[in-house]
């Protein structure tokens, strides 16, 4: 197994191209692209094996940036409009639209499941992780992003439990879980984690928060994010000078050492 594993995409990326993917893929939630550009410079060199499942895999932006090295990737959707524009990506081989804590996919057919900031959504996060065991081969690789314990913590110490609750409701987080919990969960699914790393630093997460909030306030009756949606579709506002602007004001932020993780990526294998 250990020989059919190849690093991501993003191996050989600049931390400056890194967070351009990340605002390519988001160009009108730099928010948003903020996190994503923090969760991929810990994908560098993750190395996962073919074919690989991409659960939850959303419009297929992300796997477009994580996954070209790999073939065949399938994709897992349940939202019905994102499962249709990744269908036509051009990113997969096959999408599927399903329920993630049932797999329509036959016992030990991935080299990789691969997950990215998917498991916080879903309320029975672990029924996912057990059929995530289920449909990988044996020394199959389970890659995962989730936000961590302290992330939720920051929010409540620095403005209070109903701002945590707010927060929570908007951006449909259920869990945080600890690494230590992570390790004892999936060992109990027959998952061993191999590897772990941290991203969103708290200094990361206070400039991520206040551009989440920027782009739902609302300016002559709509969402900041809806204005710049407009100035995208129509074209007012060209790719490559956004895409400028926001790389320089990221920047710092993005390139924050982090000492206390506000997420994970985790690592874990099916030994058998």
């Amino acid at each position: 197994m250990d020989d059919d594993r190849f690093p991501t995409a993003l191996v050989a990326r600049s931390d400056a191209e890194l967070l351009g993917l990340a605002l390519r893929a988001h160009p009108h939630q730099p928010a948003i692209a903020l996190w994503r550009a923090t969760e991929f410079t810990m994908l560098r060199d993750i190395r996962l094996a073919a074919p690989v499942l991409d659960l939850g895999c959303g419009t297929g932006e992300v796997a477009r940036s994580v996954l070209r090295s790999h073939w065949p990737v399938d994709g897992l959707e349940l939202v019905a409009n994102e499962a249709r524009v990744a269908n036509t990506s051009g990113v997969f081989r096959a999408v599927m639209r399903a329920d993630g804590t049932r797999l329509p996919v036959a016992s030990a057919a991935y080299g990789a499941v691969y997950s990215h900031s998917v498991l916080e959504h879903i309320p029975s996060d672990l029924d996912v992780v057990m059929e995530a065991a289920r449909v990988l081969r044996p020394g199959g690789r389970l890659v995962f992003t989730v936000p961590a314990p302290a992330f939720a913590e920051r929010i409540e110490r620095e403005s209070g439990n109903a701002a945590l609750a707010s927060t929570n409701a908007r951006l449909g987080h259920y869990h945080y879980r600890s690494l230590e919990e992570w390790t004892d969960r999936l060992a109990e699914r027959g998952l061993t984690v191999v590897g772990s790393r941290g991203h969103l630093p708290a200094a990361t997460q206070r400039t991520w928060r206040r551009l989440d909030e920027l782009m739902v306030r609302r300016v002559g009756g709509r969402r900041v994010l809806d204005w710049f949606r407009g100035l995208h579709r129509r074209r007012l506002v060209p790719l490559p000078l956004w895409l400028v602007l926001w790389s320089a004001l990221l920047w710092r932020p993005f390139r924050r050492r982090v000492h206390e993780p506000g997420g994970y990526l985790i690592v874990a294998e099916r030994l058998a």
